[in-house]
């Protein structure tokens, strides 16, 4: 079938979540042999439409390029929707967003709405409160109109989503590329210009550096550890470079996606030490899908995470992995000290990890399912 796929706010290649979300799903809808166009930002240097890996990138600019102001793209969305005359249309979901689905009801196609973040308000929500002072409350009635235009939702939570909304969803999660994250990428040299020390243990951090993301708690475990010359961190992403202060580690800068393989693949273990009291839209509950975990276990080496579900479900405790305390240095210590001290579970549970990806959590698998959504709003 030929799909519409809108991402209008997002840069594709970029070295953020979202970018490789929506990276991974168009190229992997191609790859199931369907005609997939991808509507994104258009970013410094980069051609307005091109193919790539059989996907057919449309690039968009508005001014000013702000995204509360993407309802300036709706124009370019709709000429393109009507040049290519698509079977369906799919839109990541944005709080100002809504032009894919806009396209969509003008074509009268099918539409599926992908939700990645939250829909509702949270409790203390100043968006929320905003909304509310405007008494129409047009930020809810636009989110509303965009649940219930689109004729499937897909969602890592339901709790994410408005109860009226929540009997259309099907719960998907994202994924890894399991074909790039494997642990044949593993490379000694990279290792050695990382400069970790032969045969220590190196510990991997890969994100863009949030609050949420526990870099904080990481470091405060890392400088527990800085007596064990032979417990090597690397921290990949953020803005800063250079050796870490107070503990054996690197801080590598932000690192392009095509990049990350031989990265991750080259650690010993991934910590994801979230700190959830950082953000308080996590009160509805941890709706990310946590590619860091994803990759890290299909790299071939095993995860440490925190004590909160769906996490204990993606890394089982002594199986993948294991789990800490949330905003627990000491305990996070603790679990990377196991580890380090017993390889051959190390080992184990990195071999564990990959087999859970492959058959769980791959991108492949994803797209399955999103190809099994489509057919079923195309023809139902």
């Amino acid at each position: 079938m030929r799909v519409l796929y809108v991402a209008s706010d997002q840069a594709v290649p970029a070295p953020t979540g979202g970018s490789v979300h929506v990276l991974e799903v168009a190229r992997g809808l191609a790859e199931l042999g369907h005609e997939v166009h991808a509507v994104t930002r258009r970013g410094t240097g980069q051609a307005a439409n091109e193919v790539v890996d059989g996907v057919v990138w449309h690039r968009i600019r508005w001014q000013p390029q702000l995204r509360p102001l993407r309802p300036l793209a709706r124009p370019a969305v709709r000429r393109i929707a009507r040049a290519i005359q698509p079977d369906a249309v799919m839109e990541r979901y944005y709080n100002f967003g809504g032009e894919g689905l806009a396209a969509a009801a003008g074509l009268r196609v099918p539409s599926v709405l992908e939700v990645n973040s939250p829909v509702i308000d949270h409790p203390g929500s100043v968006k929320g409160w905003l909304d509310a002072a405007m008494l129409i409350r047009p930020l809810r009635r636009w989110r509303a109109w965009q649940c219930r235009t689109a004729t499937a939702i897909v969602t890592p939570l339901l709790a994410i989503l408005p109860e009226e909304a929540r009997g259309r969803a099907v719960v998907v999660t994202w994924g890894a590329n399991v074909s790039s994250f494997r642990p044949e990428r593993r490379d000694a040299a990279l290792r050695a210009r990382l400069g970790v020390p032969d045969g220590a243990m190196l510990v991997l951090f890969s994100g863009s550096f949030r609050p949420w993301h526990g870099v904080h708690v990481l470091e405060a475990a890392a400088r527990l550890l800085a007596s064990r010359p032979d417990i090597f961190f690397a921290l990949a992403g953020g803005p800063e470079r250079g050796p870490c202060e107070g503990y054996h580690g690197l801080r590598t800068g932000t690192i392009p996606y095509q990049d990350m393989p031989a990265l991750t693949a080259s650690a010993d273990l991934g910590v994801a030490p979230y700190d959830t009291s950082r953000l308080p839209q996590l009160q509805l509950g941890f709706y990310w899908s946590p590619l860091k975990l994803f990759e890290y276990m299909a790299s071939g080496i095993p995860a440490v995470t925190i004590d909160l579900a769906p996490l204990t479900e993606i890394v089982r405790e002594g199986q993948e992995g294991l789990h800490v305390r949330q905003g627990d240095p000491r305990d996070l210590a603790d679990a990377i000290v196991r580890l380090a001290d017993d390889r051959e579970r190390r080992v184990q549970m990195g071999r564990s990890a990959r087999e859970r990806v492959v058959a769980h959590y791959s991108w492949a698998r994803h797209c399955q399912q999103l190809e099994q959504l489509l057919e079923r709003v195309v023809s139902p």
